[in-house]
């Protein structure tokens, strides 16, 4: 009897609250602007997603707030990054689009990464996109076994960029020989090169980029996909090799999990640490309710945009606990590899 007398005062006590929030949250956004931020230039596809989701989130939000896209690039998206950790409003007020990539600098020491991507307040990811390791037709590489019997140029857009340190990992851990050669200004400048001739392959482009920006290669046959760098297998890809599928050991095994994992949240979206709990919480829903609002979708097929198999935030938190989870030596052994000339 004690015990029910207590869960009734319980339920009374926490009833009120939460029939009072809904409406303290739409009181707070109702003619409220929100800036939509990305660290990238106009036209880039961080942008093109970003400004996806600002065209239809606001009206899942309660008081249906005013979403405006605002560019903020540098450093690689790190400014923008270092922005809504450390100066924009923690009120909710400022919601950005984020690469996946930057979420683990901090982990490698990277200075100019003030931030721990475990506190910002993440609302979800439009897909699971997944990076791929695909060499051109006429290359002779087919398998990722080939690419471990010769030398296999791939393109790369820098020294600290996904598609140099990937197949820096892949040699290391199985064995292939890829040799990048660095200095292309973007994925197009790469695939140009393969076009070309004057590359085999890339390492790092991801399927959802594949098929918007260059789905004449998958209509014509002209690309092999070799291996998916990612954790899990993307649907649409059930017979190419997943990177976790090939460790041979244990350490091999966290080694993937930690260069790789990230790419499972293929277009994430996150906002300040600190919001209120029940804003966040309704950001949230928010924005799962977008993910299955028939509109988005389709504009979203328009675009040539992937959002099939949208992440909750609440996996977005789990996945970012377990690579900071990561043993310390597995992560200067990622270092190594990345910082090998």
């Amino acid at each position: 009897m004690k015990r029910l007398t207590l869960s009734i005062a319980v339920a009374l006590a926490v009833g009120p609250s939460h029939a009072q929030a809904p409406s303290a949250v739409e009181d707070f956004y109702k003619d409220k602007k929100i800036r939509m931020l990305v660290g990238y230039g106009v036209g880039t596809g961080n942008d093109l997603y970003l400004r996806l989701l600002a065209r239809h989130l606001g009206k899942h939000i309660p008081g249906k707030p005013t979403l405006v896209p605002e560019n903020m690039p540098g450093a690689g998206g790190i400014i923008m990054f270092n922005y809504l950790y450390n100066v924009a409003p923690r009120d909710g007020t400022v919601i950005a689009h984020p690469s996946r990539s930057l979420v683990t600098e901090p982990l490698y020491g990277n200075g100019q990464a003030r931030y721990d991507a475990q506190r910002f307040g993440w609302l979800g990811s439009i897909n699971r996109d997944v990076a791929t390791c695909i060499t051109w037709r006429n290359s002779g590489i087919n398998t990722i076994d080939d690419a471990k019997r010769r030398e296999v140029a791939v393109g790369s857009t820098g020294v600290s960029a996904e598609s140099n340190f990937f197949p820096k990992v892949l040699n290391a851990t199985l064995g292939t020989r890829f040799k990048t050669v660095l200095g292309y200004p973007d994925s197009g400048a790469v695939g140009i090169a393969m076009e070309r001739g004057e590359l085999d392959g890339y390492c790092s482009f991801t399927w959802a980029a594949i098929k918007s920006a260059r789905p004449n290669w998958l209509t014509h046959g002209l690309i092999n996909v070799i291996l998916q760098l990612s954790i899990n297998k993307h649907p649409e890809l059930p017979d190419v090799p997943v990177v976790a599928d090939l460790a041979k050991d244990e350490a091999s095994r966290q080694l993937f999990a930690l260069a790789f994992g990230a790419q499972k949240m293929g277009r994430p979206i996150a906002t300040t640490p600190g919001v209120p709990a029940e804003r966040l919480e309704a950001l949230r829903h928010a924005f799962d309710a977008t993910m299955a609002d028939p509109d988005f979708r389709a504009d979203a097929k328009r675009n040539g945009l992937e959002s099939e198999g949208p992440i909750a935030g609440e996996e977005i938190d789990e996945l970012l606990r377990a690579i900071s989870a990561t043993p310390r030596a597995i992560v200067q052994r990622f270092e190594a590899i990345r910082n090998e000339k």
